[in-house]
């Protein structure tokens, strides 16, 4: 067990530097090479900022005295990113790493007392043990930062691990001590970016992604609809079934607000979306032990864990069908009407299904993914309706399967791309997940076993239940007490 770096930048410990220069400056730009304009560039350990202009350059320029100190005020900079750790050492510093599993036991740890300033990169791909998720700690002398990670394969044996600097700029520093920085660049509408800093003394242009997370990340602030502010009115003045005209004739729909609704707050908005010979009746019902009722009992949980929120069952065929095209613009035009006349985070706005209510919000997340923040769908199948367009827009996505399922199975045609399997492998790879349909773990005895896939767009997972059952949304593990489906649904959800 070893960490190897590949150079080390020498810092002298006498070397005394007093009104030295920092001059970095360069052009930020999008992938098109337009200029990104009022683009925040920080310099991490000197903690200085500045704005990009019109024309997207910035500059960094200043004087420092004593800069050799400067960056003891924080040791270094900690990153992961897709199974890649990044270590932006200031100084001579001891480094260690740590796994643990999710239940704190320490599974490996690697040291090295005297780490030398510099780049370092370590791809845990493929170098840790285990199929389940690991907690990796990571830290640079007194600093320390820690990140989930999930194995994207399983590795025989024991671990070894390079820590290895990526950077050749040693020679290259010339007004300053040896040591190094994080240049951080973020704007609006785009993915932030860190850029490792050899030198104070650089032209350094940087090329920003376009955020594909357009909520704002997890536990982003709430956006109020146009309807916060609204005291209800006459089309929703209270919980109860209305109509709606809607395309198509639909438009029954039930609707269940807060006890102490607020005009003000702006609640998390859920959808229940029921099943073949199911109703909205079922699906708003209290919680009565129906494994739809309670909208799948995602109300029961929040109400537990004092999130409040608007709830709304739909009304399809009398049989418990839903009819493609015209739904989806049901669906449409009830989520309008809610959030126009309703205090709505539009940024929490999720739906859940079973079946062929499973079916259907599949059908929505393809169509609508830039008004859904997460599905949870529960035995789902990509046929049997209308499929829309899928323009490849990522959204969240959790799904269970029951292996023996024969109504909506894993795979109904491997030639046609049809079942369970393919609803999963779409939103993977519409997320960006770098896993592939051989990292999916199936389950083959008593207990469910979970896949949280990797390397997916920041703010867009992807989570997949099997558990050895037929066409089910309740499962509960031998030995265990409830339904397990019910639980890492509202988790799923809650996460945002």
């Amino acid at each position: 067990m070893y960490l190897r770096t590949v150079f080390g930048m020498a810092l002298s410990m006498g070397l005394v530097v007093n009104a030295q220069t920092v001059n970095i400056h360069g052009k930020v730009t999008d992938g098109t090479g337009k200029a990104v304009a009022n683009a925040s560039v920080t310099l991490a350990l000197l903690k200085h900022t500045t704005t990009t202009g019109a024309d997207g350059t910035y500059s960094l320029t200043f004087v420092v005295d004593g800069l050799r100190h400067a960056p003891q005020a924080q040791s270094g900079d900690i990153q992961m990113e897709k199974g890649v750790l990044r270590l932006s050492v200031a100084s001579a510093s001891p480094v260690k790493i740590e796994v643990f599993d999710v239940a704190g036991n320490l599974l490996k740890r690697e040291s090295l007392e005297n780490a030398s300033a510099g780049i370092y990169n370590m791809d845990l791909a493929g170098k840790l043990p285990g199929e389940k998720l690991l907690i990796v700690k990571a830290s640079i002398g007194g600093e320390a930062r820690t990140f989930q990670y999930f194995p994207s394969e399983n590795v025989v044996g024991q671990m070894k691990i390079s820590l290895e600097n990526t950077s050749s700029a040693g020679a290259r520093l010339t007004k300053v001590a040896a040591t190094v920085d994080t240049l951080k660049v973020s704007a609006t509408g785009f993915a932030a970016k860190s850029v490792p800093v050899a030198t104070y003394d650089a032209t350094m242009d940087v090329t920003l992604d376009a955020s594909t997370d357009i909520w704002g990340g997890l536990k982003n602030a709430p956006i109020k609809s146009t309807g916060c502010g609204k005291e209800l009115g006459t089309i929703i003045p209270k919980s109860g079934t209305y109509t709606i005209a809607s395309t198509g004739g639909r438009g029954t729909y039930i609707i269940s607000l807060p006890t102490n609704y607020s005009k003000d707050t702006p609640y998390q908005l859920v959808f229940g979306n029921h099943c073949l010979g199911g109703s909205a009746a079922r699906v708003a019902a209290a919680d009565n032990g129906d494994d739809l009722s309670g909208y799948y009992s995602i109300k029961t949980l929040a109400d537990k864990d004092n999130v409040p929120g608007i709830y709304v069952a739909l009304q399809g065929n009398s049989d418990g069908t839903w009819t493609l095209p015209n739904d989806s613009k049901f669906w449409n035009d009830v989520l309008t009407l809610v959030e126009t006349n309703l205090c709505v985070d539009t940024t929490r706005v999720f739906v859940t299904g079973f079946s062929f209510g499973a079916m259907f919000s599949y059908v929505l997340s393809l169509e609508y993914p830039e008004k859904i923040r997460a599905v949870a769908v529960y035995a789902p199948a990509n046929y049997n309706m209308t499929q829309p367009t899928n323009r490849h827009i990522p959204v969240a996505y959790y799904q269970t399967t029951g292996t023996t399922d024969g109504t909506c199975p894993w795979i109904n045609s491997d030639a046609q791309k049809t079942g369970g399997k393919y609803c999963l492998l779409q939103h993977m790879q519409d997320n960006g997940c770098t896993s592939t349909a051989a990292d999916i773990k199936l389950a083959t005895g008593s207990t469910h076993v979970v896949n949280e896939f990797t390397g997916c767009k920041s703010g867009y997972p992807v989570k997949f239940s099997s558990f050895v059952g037929g066409h089910q949304a309740v499962y509960t593990d031998q030995g265990t007490t409830g339904n397990f489906i019910e639980k890492e649904a509202w988790q799923f959800f809650k996460q945002f």
